[in-house]
């Protein structure tokens, strides 16, 4: 069996490996997911959203769903101690975005289970489904395939047998503690700290006052935060207790302890927790590994990088590894990828990963207030612009201004604007501030308003794929000889590249002439306004399957230069 006809595995069925799976099924690429436990969790870790992930799950028609069940970030409240019942001061925690046109989505909140619900739900609709009881023992590779060896077990416990399984690819989605990381001789680079800790579990919370409208907080000076996050439409509440030099796990790892600590530091003897579960210990861990991929094995998610929760970058972050990743490993499934492609994963995503352990870390030191002056004075308008305690003020935290413009795999023909790559990387996570131009390597930024010749109004995240390169042309009224000359290079790259050429005029719709995917009007400007055609930027734009600007080409020749660094031509 050739590797062409066998699968991608993915070890791990969390958010990171379930996009991962999704994103290479909707490429016509065949996934096993393998899964060690036997149950899917219902905790409600990772809830946070940021913007550019609800960009992805636009782009991935997964959007509709997500909505029925997300819910806005709630400001955070903080309560005096003792007594523990009167407001202190309320805050955004995270600065609320403001929403245009090509910016249009705000922060949102889901519970991880909920997450990954969805997730499922669409990968059965793609005939896949997560291989429960299945535990990776060892991984072996060669030039043409790899080799993962799974200890099956029953839902009892008991051994059911064992698995050979060939696949193509692997990628390691399995955590921190999981075997791929350790397979491909990745080691964590970083820091943990032992003084400190966290532990939490989930409840029913009733009580006076216990709005599932505010993020509830009781702080500690110099000691511990115990706070009550809201579920969003799953009702309840997630309990924490987040300790500076003061490691709970000890103490508070069981339910009776937790509430006795929670009751006894916070004053509010008069909640009453019903229907605990998922008990958790947190440490603070500030890691990243040395290497993200080894031969035909890739790892992503915590298992390549682990930070503290602080800025809401987790599950953002992870996914956005498995989105980065998939659509490169179809096309290396598909045999034409360049060497350059599969190790371009590792050259994008190592320096976000290291910006975000640098950020996360930095926000961390303000989760407990050194005294009771920080939280007994409410919080000004003027303050709250600025960074503090739980008042995370980062640019990049939305996650938007991520780039590669350093990347082998992109392609701008203005060049790199006078940058050199250690120049480029050192904005990878915070981006170029408003009102840069937009170049290769950044996000594509949605347009609205673009009309077809039946006056039928669409936008550009609709009209991305996640399985297609999408080229979009800026065309004269009449059409040009640019549109011309790229739907010809286009049909010239190598069979089974699927890419989508949309022509759009800036007056009206243009006359082409060519077979194209679409051809619309730019009514309201923004596609011109967002992609910086106003300003003299290239007329040719080539959109990657993971939402990204592969390349700003002034012609047939530019674009046929970018495809040259990804595909075998």
């Amino acid at each position: 069996m050739t590797a062409s006809n066998l699968p991608v595995v993915v070890i791990g069925a969390g958010p990171t490996g379930l996009m991962t799976a999704l994103c290479l099924a909707k490429s016509g690429i065949p996934v096993r997911i393998l899964e060690k436990t036997h149950e899917f969790h219902r905790m409600s870790r990772g809830s946070g959203l940021h913007p550019r992930t609800l960009e992805y799950l636009h782009i991935l028609g997964l959007l509709e769903d997500f909505e029925r069940l997300i819910v806005d970030m709630p400001p955070a409240r903080a309560y005096k101690l003792p007594g523990g019942t009167e407001v202190a001061r309320e805050w955004d925690i995270l600065e609320k975005p403001t929403k245009t046109p090509d910016r249009p989505y705000g922060l949102a909140m889901i519970s991880q289970f909920q997450n990954e619900d969805i997730l499922r739900e669409h990968l059965a609709a793609l005939g896949i489904r997560p291989e429960m009881g299945c535990e990776p023992q060892s991984i072996e590779q060669n030039d043409t395939a790899v080799v993962v060896t799974v200890r099956k077990t029953n839902a009892d416990g008991t051994a059911a047998g064992e698995e050979k399984i060939h696949a193509a690819y692997v990628v390691g989605a399995d955590g921190a503690k999981g075997m791929s990381r350790k397979t491909i001789g990745a080691t964590f680079e970083g820091k943990t700290v032992d003084e400190d800790g966290g532990v939490w579990f989930q409840a029913d919370v009733e009580g006076d006052g216990l709005s599932s409208n505010y993020w509830h907080m009781w702080i500690i000076p110099g000691k511990a935060t115990v706070m009550l996050r809201p579920e969003g439409t799953n009702g309840g509440f997630l309990i924490g207790v987040v300790g500076k030099n003061f490691d709970p796990a000890e103490e508070l790892m069981d339910y009776d302890a937790a509430i006795a600590f929670f009751r006894e530091n916070t004053g509010r003897t008069d909640l009453v927790f019903r229907n605990m579960h998922s008990l958790f210990h947190w440490k603070p861990k500030m890691l990243m590994v040395n290497k993200y991929s080894e031969g035909r094995v890739f790892i992503a998610g915590d298992a390549a990088h682990i930070h503290s929760p602080t800025g809401g970058q987790g599950l953002n972050t992870c996914v956005a590894d498995g989105i980065n990743l998939a659509w490169k490993i179809a096309l290396a499934h598909k045999g034409l990828a360049t060497a350059d492609l599969l190790t371009s994963y590792h050259t994008e995503r190592h320096p976000i990963a290291a910006e975000v352990i640098r950020i996360s870390s930095s926000l961390y030191v303000q989760t407990v207030a050194t005294s009771a002056e920080d939280i007994n004075v409410p919080v000004t308008a003027e303050e709250s612009k600025k960074g503090g305690l739980i008042r995370w003020r980062v640019a990049g935290l939305s996650q938007l201004e991520i780039n590669y413009r350093w990347s082998p795999v992109v392609y701008d023909a203005r060049g790199p604007a006078g940058l050199s790559e250690a120049e480029m990387r050192a904005y990878a996570y915070t981006g170029y501030g408003p009102g840069a131009e937009v170049r290769a390597g950044d996000r594509a930024p949605e347009a609205p308003g673009l009309v077809d010749a039946a006056g039928k109004a669409t936008s550009l995240f609709a009209i991305f794929k996640p399985d297609a390169h999408t080229v979009l042309v800026s065309c004269a009224d009449t059409g040009d000889a640019t549109i011309v000359d790229v739907v010809d290079a286009v049909k010239a790259l190598p069979a089974g590249l699927a890419v989508r050429v949309v022509a759009i005029g800036s007056s009206v719709v243009p006359n082409v002439e060519r077979e194209v995917e679409g051809v619309y009007h730019d009514g309201a400007g923004w596609f011109g306004r967002a992609y910086g055609l106003m300003g003299g930027a290239p007329p040719v734009v080539v959109v990657r399957p993971d939402g990204y600007i592969g390349a700003f080409a002034n012609d047939a020749a530019g674009l046929r230069e970018y495809f040259s660094k990804i595909v075998v031509m």
